[in-house]
């Protein structure tokens, strides 16, 4: 999902000249972001599957430890994306109140969807018996919307001469409308795809 996300923005941002100019230098960084935030969602699902086997619901305790292991993904990104010719200076009390309720978002809804597949061998069962479809779409849509607010942050924290810091904002806001609209027909598509068999409403 991630990596369709990815893809699919930097498809639309690629129709902006100036990005459509800058981004197939930066295609590797790019790349290195996504990594990075597909290892996130995988240790909050990680913390999901622990959870139910230890008979217990996710808890905040899961969401401070979870938060303290993006931090160290974070540092592990900044040194790979060390060669390439920008600053980055994470400001985390800007960008942790929206990590918080992302994390929060998808470990509730890993959880959730793991206690049902433990019933049924089939995922998109499972998917059906959690939630109702809208309940399924608008989750998976907040989840996205969350997180193209978490890179809106993340790009303000590129360091730029202050004459550039207009530009950077600028910039991080189109960033942010294309994640938008590629949030809203992901978390259809994805939607759809998984009640394809099934009528709950």
């Amino acid at each position: 999902m991630m990596q369709a996300f990815s893809r699919r923005t930097v498809e639309r941002l690629t129709r902006h000249t100036l990005f459509g100019l800058a981004l197939p230098a930066f295609q590797s960084f790019l790349d290195i972001n996504v990594r990075k935030e597909i290892d996130k969602d995988r240790r909050v699902i990680v913390a999901a599957a622990e959870a139910l086997r230890a008979g217990r619901a996710p808890d905040i305790s899961d969401t401070e430890q979870l938060l303290h292991e993006a931090r160290g993904i974070d540092q592990a990104f900044l040194q790979q994306a060390a060669p390439f010719p920008l600053a980055i200076d994470i400001r985390y009390p800007d960008i942790e109140p929206t990590r918080r309720q992302r994390i929060e978002c998808l470990l509730a809804m890993s959880y959730r969807l793991l206690a049902h597949w433990q019933s049924t061998p089939r995922f998109r069962q499972a998917v059906a018996q959690a939630y109702a479809r809208k309940q399924f779409h608008t989750a998976l849509g907040k989840i996205l919307h969350l997180y193209a607010l978490e890179t809106k942050a993340l790009n303000r924290s590129v360091r730029l001469p202050t004459f550039a810091s207009l530009a950077r904002d600028k910039l991080a806001e189109t960033i942010y409308l294309e994640m938008e609209v590629i949030a809203g027909q992901l978390a259809s598509e994805l939607t759809d795809k998984a009640y394809r068999h099934f009528q709950r409403e």
